[in-house]
């Protein structure tokens, strides 16, 4: 009985962790940026600056709220790695919904390649179109703005998957991941996602499950870094070639 009490408590408290992070988000974009811009001058640079380091902060209390209502639990090895992380290209494996979250509040200065599709959801769309660069536009402008974010400090999280690990199959990794990393010759920071199974928030999952005995589990390891040169020697569509087989290589080690 106490097991089934623990495990409808966690669904609710995932429901709630849904809500505030889409609640906030509208929030924050509404009332929030519009200050921001103001703070800034109206300088566009110094406003994503600002907008970075206000959503970094947002997104290390949202996991805290989350972690302290019993959502979910996190622990990193070789967190030290990340903490003055500057101008690289992240990587993951992605099983879940919520990587991302997790990501962005752990490394500052994110940015992040996102779904097309969210620039016109009305929850995330301004602070979309303000900070993060949509995959449906032509893929030589998503490069040329990554580098140029790179250039500024900034990191660029991808998941060279393009979307959640399909649970139980093997991994498939894109060429992307690689293009934007020889593209602005940024070395690549590879984290593992592992801790227990994300059910409920993997690839097709329904929306009130959870995993039956536990919190979730995001066990995090932070990897060596990739060095890029290694990989510009050839024509970029080679060198995307092994470098992305370069960075599979190293994530499913840790599977």
């Amino acid at each position: 009985m106490f097991q089934k009490i623990c495990y409808v408590w966690h669904v609710i408290a995932k429901l709630i962790s849904y809500a505030l992070f889409w609640g906030s988000s509208l929030l924050a974009g509404l009332f929030v940026f519009p200050i921001l811009h103001v703070l800034a001058g109206f300088s566009e640079r110094r406003f994503k600056v600002i907008a970075r380091k206000f959503n970094h902060a947002c997104f290390i209390l949202y996991v805290k709220v989350i972690t302290f209502i019993g959502c979910i639990r996190v622990s990193v090895e070789n967190k030290d790695a990340l903490t003055d992380l500057r101008s690289k290209v992240v990587i993951a494996n992605h099983p879940s919904i919520l990587d991302v979250v997790v990501l962005f509040s752990l490394i500052p200065r994110a940015n992040c390649i996102v779904k097309g599709d969210l620039v016109n959801n009305k929850f995330v769309s301004l602070i979309v179109r303000n900070l993060y660069i949509p995959n449906n536009i032509p893929f030589d402008e998503q490069l040329e703005q990554a580098k140029q974010s790179m250039a500024e400090g900034n990191n660029l999280i991808i998941f060279p998957e393009g979307t959640r690990s399909k649970r139980g199959e093997p991994w498939e990794f894109k060429k992307g991941a690689a293009r934007f990393a020889i593209y602005s010759k940024n070395d690549i920071v590879p984290i593992y996602f592992g801790g227990n199974d994300k059910i409920g928030m993997g690839k097709n999952d329904k929306v009130l499950g959870y995993h039956p005995t536990e919190r979730y589990h995001f066990k995090l390891k932070v990897l060596p870094t990739i060095k890029v040169e290694e990989f510009t020697k050839e024509p970029m569509t080679k060198e995307a070639t092994r470098l992305t087989a370069k960075m599979k290589e190293v994530l499913e080690k840790e599977l």
